[in-house]
């Protein structure tokens, strides 16, 4: 099978064998196309969009395996209709996204990085920095797949209170970890922390909106490392006093953010560049995980389609 990886960066590139690229499917040059065209089987990751146009390129292609949980960047009825697999990696150790969702909740709570910018002055007081306490808060986890569980774990050691909502309860961990399901709306007006861990569907879309920051606490601390699409980001800038803090990894239009997005003008938000996957030990398990992937492909295993 003809094999080829997408989006390809210097971390992951010791891990995989086959023809490897770093630019993604839409921005594939033009003298590559020909070549590129007898793919059997392509891997990517979020930065490249699998759309119908994007896959009219390969008519060869029988497997697509993306490098991330989340498959939204794919058009599976595409897919579908030209029988082409499609299948993702479920898991490349959900605690590395759980320890960003803490270093950028502590970050901000604790005034990590605002701090920085008066000791770099030499001005070393704590006047300022009245730090938000993690014990005892109630911490509100949407959506309580691998990854919300591994928050809620880490949350416990903190001694904070633990809500959840999510359509699909999973009642065994709520028993053994400790935290109660809410109704979404009860959910946003107790949480102190909101955590956002849900994926990116027609449904989830602008999750977080006008109506629903209406119905929070005045200085609720927000986070996401899940989809951009979760948040309405107009409605988060119109709104974003009303927060103590905002931590993102992810935002609505990755590709276009620049030095003039609204939402860097707030002293209040923390953005990092989609890093919350990025550890050592994902990089190494992320490029096992795709090609196991393709074995499962190759020997007619459904472990791990998604399309």
């Amino acid at each position: 099978m003809k094999i080829i990886h997408f989006d390809v960066d210097y971390h992951i590139n010791q891990y995989l064998r086959d023809q490897k690229y770093s630019f993604s499917l839409q921005d594939i040059p033009e003298k590559e196309k020909l070549a590129l065209a007898q793919a059997e089987a392509i891997t990517l990751k979020s930065n490249s969009h699998a759309t119908n146009s994007t896959l009219s390129l390969f008519s060869h292609l029988q497997l697509i395996v993306t490098r991330t949980v989340g498959i939204d960047h794919i058009a599976l009825e595409e897919c579908k209709k030209r029988r082409i697999a499609v299948y993702h990696v479920v898991d490349y150790g959900a605690f590395n996204i759980a320890e960003h969702v803490f270093a950028l909740l502590l970050a901000g709570t604790r005034h990590i990085v605002d701090s920085q910018r008066e000791v770099k002055l030499g001005r070393f007081s704590y006047h300022n920095y009245l730090s938000f306490t993690l014990k005892d808060k109630t911490l509100g986890v949407v959506g309580t797949g691998r990854i919300g569980l591994e928050v809620v774990k880490l949350a416990k050691a903190f001694g904070m209170k633990i809500i959840a909502y999510d359509i699909y309860q999973n009642t065994k961990a709520a028993a053994e970890l400790g935290y109660r399901y809410v109704a979404l709306d009860e959910l946003l007006a107790q949480s102190d922390v909101i955590t956002l861990h849900a994926p990116a569907m027609k449904e989830t879309k602008h999750l977080i909106n006008v109506s629903a920051i209406g119905k929070m606490k005045k200085g609720v601390v927000l986070i996401n490392t899940a989809r951009g699409a979760l948040i309405d980001t107009v409605a988060l800038i119109k709104n974003i006093k009303k927060f103590r803090f905002v931590g993102l990894d992810v935002l609505e239009d990755e590709a276009g953010f620049d030095k003039n997005h609204p939402l860097l003008k707030s002293e209040n938000v923390i953005i990092t560049p989609h890093i919350a996957f990025f550890t050592d030990a994902s990089v190494q398990t992320i490029a096992q995980e795709t090609y196991r992937c393709i074995e499962n492909f190759e020997k007619g295993s459904r472990e791990g389609r998604a399309g």
